[in-house]
């Protein structure tokens, strides 16, 4: 019955997200056009702009409900002798509709995230989304409030850094590449310090020792397949990987530059341009080609017309002088 709930829950959000996405796509394309941005980069530009108002909203959301909801509830246990939970992290729901309601908008976004990932073709990404989607749903059956809370609250501000980064990034003249290198080093901080300082210490560690139940079982096994989903999705893996695999500017929409590899993402709308250009490249030097080849085979003519001529300049000369002696012979004889 819980399950029924929840997948219908979870498919009427979609729903509705999809309208709302569909109507600020619609007005920011108006905006953009308007504004005379390239339509190229129409598609990048609303995905990230609608992650960041996303994220931003869902922060400001979050830090309330654990303000006003969530903190009086840890500093009564924490006052207590004999608290209830050896771990504040572990604080179960104390407004479960509330918790239920945020649980389900959250995951709803993350399954529309890896529908448009996966539409794409960034199966990683969109595998990485329904990763953390179970990981949520785990929260909320164990109704794990303030581990869910705390979980998403950090990952709010990660992804609106991120997501706010990227933007400007997508909008930076092309010359400019120390600034490009600035907001890489920027994602490297903030992804560095938030999985592999705080996601480690204060979830994965605590939760391998939270309880021996079954549904902790489950609880561990999808935090540790989203985890190394996202090593795999690192921006210091994408680095690695340019190095390693991206040899010729057109392997990658970043060209040679691995800063911008790292930054841009490789879009249909990327790859389709790069695969015009590159056959526009080729045409190009097959004209080219046959132009020296042509070029090559009529000087080639002109050549072989020359010593024939010469050939035959040569023969009318050696008759000439042949005559000459004759002539002479038979004036030395009269």
């Amino acid at each position: 019955m819980l399950f029924r709930k929840t997948v219908n829950s979870v498919f009427w959000i979609c729903c509705l997200l999809a309208l709302l996405f569909a109507y600020f796509n619609k007005s920011l394309k108006h905006l953009l056009r308007r504004g005379r941005v390239r339509p190229l980069k129409h598609s990048q530009t609303i995905h990230h702009a609608w992650n960041i108002c996303f994220f931003t909203a869902a922060t400001i959301y979050l830090s309330l409900y654990h303000k006003l909801l969530i903190h009086p509830e840890i500093a009564n246990q924490s006052s207590k002798y004999f608290p209830q939970y050896n771990n504040t992290i572990f604080l179960t729901a104390c407004d479960v509709v509330k918790f239920e309601f945020v649980t389900m908008l959250l995951i709803a976004f993350d399954v529309n995230g890896a529908l448009g990932r996966a539409k794409h073709g960034d199966y990683s990404e969109a595998i990485s989304k329904l990763f953390y989607a179970a990981l949520l749903l785990c929260c909320f059956v164990l109704r794990l409030e303030n581990y869910s809370v705390l979980l998403n609250l950090y990952l709010g501000i990660f992804n609106t850094i991120q997501e706010l980064l990227l933007l400007f990034s997508l909008h930076t003249k092309e010359k400019s590449d120390s600034t490009l290198k600035l907001y890489v080093i920027f994602i490297f901080s903030s992804w560095s310090y938030l999985f592999l300082n705080v996601l480690p210490f204060e979830f994965l560690i605590p939760t391998l020792y939270a309880n021996s139940k079954e549904l902790y079982l489950y609880l561990n096994l999808f935090f540790w397949l989203w985890y190394c989903s996202c090593i795999w999705n690192s921006p210091i893996l994408k680095y690695f990987y340019h190095k390693i695999y991206h040899l010729q500017p057109n392997d990658c929409i970043g060209g040679e530059s691995s800063v911008r590899c790292i930054l841009f993402k490789d879009s249909p709308n990327y790859r389709h341009y790069r695969s015009v250009k590159q056959a526009y490249l080729e045409l190009q030097l097959f004209h080219d080609k046959s132009k020296i080849s042509g070029t090559r085979h009529r000087e080639g003519e002109n050549s072989s017309t020359k010593v024939l001529q010469t050939i035959k300049c040569v023969l009318a000369v050696k008759r000439k002088l042949k005559r000459m002696r004759e002539n002479r012979d038979q004036l030395c004889e009269d």
